[in-house]
């Protein structure tokens, strides 16, 4: 009998029990990397004040991956009313079942202190007694956390090193009106070419180590990471040494150093220019195609940019298409709802790139959170690996870092060294089998992220 093309109620059978069998599968899986696991590996014993930190730190990574995958309208009009314009008339205006789902929108993103910041005179007492809690536990971490930064940027400049703080920690401690109103968890420090051996040397000598997790062979992690060294820590905080910035590989580094800027204020560090933080900004959103930018603090970071420092958008043009980096104005084009049609004419943007960056973000709103069941193998890795990063990672999984990892022997024990691999590399495949089952839609996300990261001088 010749191939018959199948009813759409024989589809929706045959996708069913794909379903269920896909479903026995990873449950058998389950049930058999426990076991081997059990049997082949040590486990993992928390007795270092160093995987503490780590720990912690990632906890808060993978619960702020918990959000919404599409565009969060109500809550990125009301970031931008608290940026721009007048948030507690914005709030006053909204219903009962408006603001409810606002509140939520804002759990899920971790902004909550902007509610209790720019709504203080608004709030109902026991919203407001709520917000109180979480404003001031983080304010007091921001404080602390601020006065440990002040240390160790002394502790740096001290031995003539040229270093840029990036991201989150120096974004909320310089640009936000208050610190509190910006969450972090690690820190990000960028480092000039030809200080970064002494500056991890000046690291080591003031009590920053680099846990058992990770590779302590700075050379080898040059080799295989893209832009920074294993992650350090001191007590409960953790930082990343960056030799380079996220998403600008094939770029000279001294060519990139030359947008860093001095900062009078500061202690002892530079800044990157106004242009140079927005255009890497953009880039870090791009990691992993674009699928964990988180759109409401993108958004507020880049306000924050331009309303504390005169960004020239001509200059930003040309620096993106200097080095074949899709232009910033684009992306942030693509939220009237937050900047208004009135500044982002200002952005001088290209209209049919910022509607492929809309439609992307929708399309990632269907797409889902990507399932994985990698936390088999370790509780230190943050979920939700996608199909296209298991290649990326198994490079960096040299037999050194398994070993580290699963708290092997440094020398022998190849067989459960092998069962390591084989574990790590099965259930990683299942994780991403979720994605792969759902071809069309990716294909057409994809195709997405293509049109949007081409440049029309490539």
């Amino acid at each position: 009998m010749g191939w018959q093309k199948r009813s759409p109620k024989q589809k929706k059978s045959g996708c069913g029990i794909l379903s269920i069998f896909r479903g026995l599968i990873q449950i058998l899986c389950l049930i058999f990397s426990f076991a081997v696991l059990s049997y082949s590996l040590k486990p993992a014993i928390r007795q270092k004040t160093e995987i503490e930190a780590i720990e912690i730190i990632l906890i808060t990574k993978t619960s702020a991956m918990n959000y919404e995958y599409g565009i969060p309208a109500p809550l990125l009009r009301f970031l931008g009313a608290c940026v721009f314009g007048d948030a507690g008339s914005y709030y006053a205006g909204l219903g009962e079942a408006e603001r409810a789902g606002l509140e939520k929108q804002g759990k899920s993103f971790g902004m909550t202190t902007w509610f209790y910041r720019y709504l203080y005179e608004v709030l109902p007492k026991e919203k407001l007694a709520e917000y109180q809690k979480i404003y001031q536990a983080r304010q007091i971490k921001a404080m602390m956390g601020g006065q440990e930064l002040k240390r160790l940027y002394q502790v740096l400049a001290s031995h003539d090193l040229r270093f840029v703080p990036i991201k989150g920690a120096d974004l909320a401690c310089r640009l936000y009106p208050d610190a509190a109103l910006r969450p972090y968890g690690d820190w990000d420090i960028w480092f000039h070419p030809d200080d970064c051996d002494r500056a991890l040397a000046v690291l080591a000598e003031d009590g920053w180590t680099v846990p058992d997790l990770y590779s302590n062979d700075h050379e080898e992690v040059r080799k295989t990471a893209r832009h920074h060294f294993s992650p350090h820590v001191r007590g409960t905080y953790m930082l990343e040494p960056h030799f380079s910035l996220s998403n600008f590989d094939g770029v000279d580094l001294y060519e990139m150093w030359e947008h860093t800027v001095e900062y009078p204020d500061g202690d002892g560090q530079r800044v990157l220019s106004p242009e140079m933080n927005l255009l890497m900004l953009a880039r870090h959103a791009s990691s992993q195609s674009y699928y964990h930018a988180q759109i409401p603090k993108l958004l507020a970071d880049a306000a924050m940019v331009m309303q504390k420092e005169n960004v020239d958008f001509t200059a930003l043009r040309e620096l993106a298409n200097s080095w074949h980096m899709p232009y910033p104005g684009n992306l942030l084009a693509a939220f009237p709802e937050f900047f208004g049609t009135e500044a982002i004419e200002s952005f001088g943007a290209d209209p049919a790139k910022s509607d492929g960056f809309r439609k992307l973000f929708e399309l990632r709103g269907t797409l889902g959170e990507p399932e994985s069941i990698s936390l088999v193998l370790s509780r230190y890795e943050v979920k939700g690996m996608a199909a296209g990063g298991i290649l990326k990672h198994i490079r960096a999984h040299n037999t050194s870092r398994m070993r580290r990892m699963y708290h092997l022997p440094e020398h022998g024990a190849w067989g459960r060294v092998a069962w390591a691999y084989v574990c790590w590399f099965w259930t990683r495949s299942l994780g991403a089998s979720q994605w792969i089952l759902r071809k069309p839609r990716l294909r057409n996300y994809a195709k997405s992220v293509e049109y949007v990261e081409c440049t029309n001088d490539k």
